[in-house]
């Protein structure tokens, strides 16, 4: 193996799904430890990218906004990629046309890709070794892919970093406000899809539980475009006096530097926070709706989690965005706040922070 090999990894977003291409980076890391490693992804995600210490480069894709958008940054996106140098391998994780294509404008003769189900679109265009997983969870699939490469780690450990600066805006934060040292239940009631979403006045009922059962005050996080949802879910905690703070308004970086300075328990969806927690070794309980938790559970080596769906509803793993069966944020509706606090009880027996 030359010693200038070049690896790129090809996974754009979401924030969930380039969290779970991490332990593949740090396999392919451990395993070629000269090589220079390169990353495509889209700008929000990217994020938790930046001067990572296993990568050597970083490009930042833009979502193009229209087909003419499109078209110019094919030919932008060529000339950016091949002055990094001459790429040995392209490892498309995403399997979609558009990160089909970048493999392919890299100009790599080996380009790695899914077969199957995993291959979507027109994907299967641009790859030309395909794999077919064994494996059900997504992060032991990206794992599989690295099987041509003769790399076959069954370690799934995902480094995620924040910088300097990102500690040092929580420690202020936690300065401002009275919380240094202080670990909180952290719970991110919120997602993007309506078909992750848990009724908040459930999440009132665990947060009373956890309160009372186990100490922890609450943290509500919130991401962007939710901070009103946010301050009505505190405003229902503090009429139940649930001691509870709002989380400051972070980065993704910010939110890693968060979550290991304060954070003792996390709940929530199957979102890219609940992903982040769990590879963290933060103990975690995440309520699957659509999505599905066979396929995306937080399997990264050293995570103490919990998964709780109801196979049961219509529209359990589906990935349906929207649900022809429920009402907007009751597909979870199934789950009920023992469940969820049986699921905390366990969680946090195994790591021996309470009994």
């Amino acid at each position: 193996m030359k010693t200038e090999f070049h690896i790129l990894i090809v996974k754009l977003s979401a924030v969930g799904d380039i969290v779970h291409t991490l332990p593949a980076l740090h396999a392919l890391r451990t395993q070629f430890p000269t090589a220079r490693i390169g990353w495509v992804a889209h700008p929000g995600p990217a994020q938790l990218l930046e001067d990572h210490p296993q990568l050597d480069f970083l490009f930042k894709l833009p979502r193009p906004r229209s087909w003419r958008d499109a078209m110019r940054t094919v030919s932008e996106w060529r000339e950016v990629l091949r002055r990094a140098g001459a790429w040995d391998v392209a490892i498309d994780f995403q399997g979609l046309t558009k990160s089909g294509l970048v493999a392919w404008l890299s100009g790599a003769q080996k380009r790695i890709g899914f077969a199957g189900g995993a291959s979507r679109e027109l994907n299967a265009l641009f790859v030309n070794e395909r794999i077919r997983p064994v494996a059900h969870e997504v992060i032991r699939m990206n794992l599989e892919l690295l099987r041509p490469l003769g790399c076959n780690s069954h370690e799934a450990r995902a480094l995620l970093i924040s910088h300097p600066a990102d500690d040092a805006y929580i420690e202020q934060w936690a300065t401002e406000t009275h919380n240094v040292g202080r670990k909180f239940f952290v719970i991110d009631a919120f997602a993007g899809w309506p078909t992750k979403r848990w009724p908040l006045d459930r999440w009132v009922t665990v947060a009373c539980g956890v309160h009372e059962a186990f100490g922890f005050e609450i943290m509500v996080f919130y991401g962007p475009g939710e901070e009103m949802e946010a301050k009505e879910f505190l405003a229902l905690l503090t009429r139940v006096k649930v001691p509870a703070t709002l989380a400051p308004p972070t980065t993704l970086r910010q939110y890693v530097a968060l979550l290991r300075h304060h954070g003792g328990l996390f709940g929530g969806g199957d979102t890219g926070p609940m992903h982040i927690a769990a590879a963290l070794g933060i103990p975690t309980v995440a309520l699957f709706g659509s999505s599905d938790s066979r396929r995306n559970a937080p399997v990264f080596s050293g995570a103490n989690f919990e998964v709780i769906q109801d196979f049961t509803r219509p529209c359990a793993g589906t990935f349906w965005r929207k649900c022809p069966y429920h009402a907007p944020g009751h597909c979870l509706d199934a789950i009920l706040p023992p469940q969820v606090l049986e699921a905390v009880k366990r969680v946090l027996t195994r790591c021996g922070d309470h009994e």
